[in-house]
């Protein structure tokens, strides 16, 4: 760990990433659509939901939620076919409370079948 900054989980034990990265009161992190067993969920529908569910995963490591986002960037691929379905979970999750938001059109994300990836940059509640 280096100096103020804290790595959740502290030790990648051979990942790329760290899941959440905190400096400060504010937490950094990247999320992809797999479910709990890691694998990639297929569809826009379904992987919108599953790349929320692991933004409130990784969030709640540091006592964060949805509601502390201050800043979301949102990657979608073949976005004028994906953006509708993902904002539509995107409404429903969020609620009234949402994050300032930035939507990128890509080629292509990490993983063949992946459809969208979202990177937050959210407040840490003091504890």
């Amino acid at each position: 760990m280096s100096g103020n900054i804290q790595r959740f989980p502290a030790e990648s034990g051979g990942a790329l990433s760290s899941d959440v990265t905190v400096i400060g009161n504010t937490a950094y992190t990247t999320v992809i659509p797999v479910d709990a067993d890691g694998e990639l969920v297929e569809g826009i529908t379904a992987q919108s939901e599953a790349v929320i569910d692991a933004l409130v995963t990784d969030l709640g490591k540091v006592g964060a939620g949805l509601g502390d986002i201050a800043h979301l960037t949102i990657y979608l691929c073949d976005i004028a076919n994906t953006r509708a379905a993902f904002n539509e979970v995107y409404a429903r999750r969020f609620g009234d409370v949402v994050p300032v938001r930035c939507a990128v059109g890509v080629a292509a994300l990490a993983r063949p079948t992946m459809l969208v990836e979202l990177t937050a940059i959210a407040a840490v509640p003091t504890r």
